[in-house]
């Protein structure tokens, strides 16, 4: 069988080290989508994050948002589908977080939600990377873990990003048990997702949607919250940097970020038809 849908992680995959989508990937995918093939985004970012890149995707059409908790068409700017969080998970997950320092995003729907005075502070939050982002793309709130914690808010992914990169372990281990997803991210961020809800349970849902087997489908990804779509997959591609634990989960690896690595992928096994 064919591959017909391949689907990117976007930071540390099709994104390069300067955040910046290479002229070879949006090439490779123009002529992915000529060919009749489906690609898509699957990020953890939310909608609107990933609506801000979408000139330089060329002609992707879905995304997988939020860790596989919010599907989206980027054409229409429009939810197909969510998989949000019980409320009561999220306070035990605030209850667990105490008194560590932590910037907080709060995902619903398009928006993402942050505390205005943690947006002043990113840098102390290891997050200035993403001062440009945030600004363009966040919806600032005075009280973030109000809005968390408000009933009427459809919460689809929350993170903490922790001032104290050695906190980090301690909250993992205090909100294990809960029904959760937990994966790490950037230097001392942890996210979290409903129980069951992962970029693999999003990339079968939109493959799903687009009567496309699941055999037929690629995921690319480098990092921890890439592992469940790198396992369901048809073909899971680990990015030359990606960590030991992508590396050791994918069926094959191609080059990194910075060097043509998502134009290889789509080159080989979509378009090329090149089987692991």
């Amino acid at each position: 069988m064919d591959y017909q849908l391949i689907a990117f992680d976007m930071d540390g995959t099709l994104l390069d080290t300067e955040k910046r989508v290479l002229p070879s990937s949006t090439q490779a995918i123009d002529d992915a989508v000529a060919a009749g093939k489906v690609v898509a985004i699957c990020s953890g970012r939310s909608p609107k994050m990933i609506e801000l890149d979408h000139a330089s995707f060329g002609h992707v059409r879905y995304a997988i948002c939020c860790n596989g908790t919010v599907l989206y068409d980027i054409e229409e700017h429009r939810v197909l589908s969510t998989s949000s969080f019980g409320h009561e998970t999220i306070a035990a997950a605030v209850d667990a977080l105490g008194d560590d320092d932590a910037m907080t995003d709060v995902f619903s729907g398009a928006e993402m939600y942050c505390q205005t005075s943690h947006l002043e502070r990113m840098d102390h939050y290891r997050m200035g990377v993403y001062r440009g982002l945030y600004d363009a793309t966040a919806t600032p709130v005075e009280d973030v873990m109000a809005k968390l914690l408000d009933p009427a808010t459809s919460v689809q992914k929350f993170i903490f990003h922790l001032a104290d990169p050695a906190a980090r372990d301690g909250l993992r281990e205090r909100t294990e048990s809960l029904p959760v997803e937990i994966a790490y991210s950037e230097d001392a961020s942890i996210e979290f997702s409903p129980a069951g809800a992962t970029k693999g349970s999003g990339l079968l849902a939109l493959a799903e949607l687009l009567g496309i087997p699941r055999e037929a489908t690629i995921a690319v990804g480098d990092a921890e919250n890439d592992l469940p779509m790198l396992r369901v997959a048809g073909l899971g591609v680990a990015m030359g940097n990606a960590t030991e634990e992508a590396l050791a989960e994918a069926d094959v690896v191609v080059a990194d970020n910075d060097h043509d690595g998502c134009a290889e992928a789509i080159r080989r096994f979509l378009l090329g038809g090149e089987r692991a």
